[in-house]
């Protein structure tokens, strides 16, 4: 193998990444003191300190060029007003996520009568909206065994907290990567059951769809999944109520897709699109914003 520079910093980088070491400390010792306080304490403090941080960051300023993309009739006005109801959330769930043992146990739930017993193989789909990290007790709220599919992040510090945090949580985390796809089709074979989050941006190859409006770049695993083991398809998303309440709320199963083509595929995923637009649309404040759901439009953050 021929190192450069490159490949030297790649391997090395974990060990080396003083930026990186800073972040993952921050975030350490934010989520540490958020485990010392009460739930309600918690996310009041998260919400004050990241509703002043977060228009100062990068990620508001694509926060607000992805609204203005999407309600391009929409005052400045009224988009700030969205964004600040975004960080809140973000800062709520920063803080609920230091204390996420006792977060959970109070998370409510509706639509059990959708879910189908043990043995079904079950396609969960689902968004960053509210505390998305606290869907982790849906696997005890409907009694079944969940497989939580996860993007690992830039940061391997922060991974490495994630995978420390994650330990005890009702939820198997599995990595996103080259392998993934093949253990989740073997255990959806047998009859297992997985959330996926399919609200960020896809990758080239992908099906290129409409959402909120605007074409995006829309992930196919649900659907090719379901196409290769018979898995029902079931929508569900996480409520945030009174800023302290968080309720999750599973929907009907989609039409089951065996032996899909890719035609039905697009068809499935352009359901599934506008299934979570039309949840942005009644909570704005609650969704993820300052993602790159667009980055294929060529938006400019």
């Amino acid at each position: 193998m021929k190192y450069t520079f490159r490949t030297f910093w790649t391997k090395y980088r974990p060990w080396i990444s003083p930026w990186q070491l800073l972040q993952a400390a921050i975030a350490t010792l934010i989520i540490w003191l958020a485990s010392l306080l009460p739930p309600r304490i918690a996310s009041n403090t998260g919400s004050l300190l990241i509703r002043r941080i977060g228009p100062l960051l990068h990620w508001h300023r694509r926060g607000m060029a992805n609204l203005l993309h999407v309600y391009p009739e929409m005052s400045l006005k009224d988009r700030r007003n969205i964004m600040r109801g975004v960080w809140d959330n973000i800062g709520r769930t920063i803080g609920e996520y230091g204390c996420i043992r006792k977060v959970g146990p109070s998370v409510t739930v509706s639509g059990l009568e959708n879910v189908p017993p043990e043995g079904t193989p079950v396609i969960f789909v689902t968004a960053h909206m509210a505390n998305w990290e606290a869907l982790a007790w849906f696997s005890r709220l409907c009694g079944r065994q969940l497989l939580d599919v996860y993007r690992k992040p830039n940061n391997v510090y922060l991974n490495k907290l994630l995978e420390i945090r994650s330990k005890g949580l009702p939820v198997t985390m599995v990595e996103k990567n080259n392998k993934s796809g093949l253990y989740l089709l073997r255990k959806l074979r047998e009859g297992g059951a997985i959330n996926l989050f399919v609200d960020q941006k896809g990758t080239r190859g992908d099906y290129l769809l409409p959402f909120l409006g605007k074409n995006a770049l829309t992930i196919r695993a649900p659907a090719l999944l379901a196409a290769k083991t018979g898995a029902l398809i079931i929508p569900g998303r996480m409520i945030r109520e009174n800023n302290h309440n968080l309720h999750i709320k599973i929907y009907p199963p989609l039409r089951k897709s065996n032996e899909m083509d890719d035609l039905e595929g697009a068809d499935i995923m352009h359901e599934i699109n506008n299934i979570i637009s039309s949840w942005v649309e009644e909570t704005p404040e609650q969704w993820l914003w300052i993602h790159r759901r667009w980055k294929n439009a060529e938006i400019k953050s």
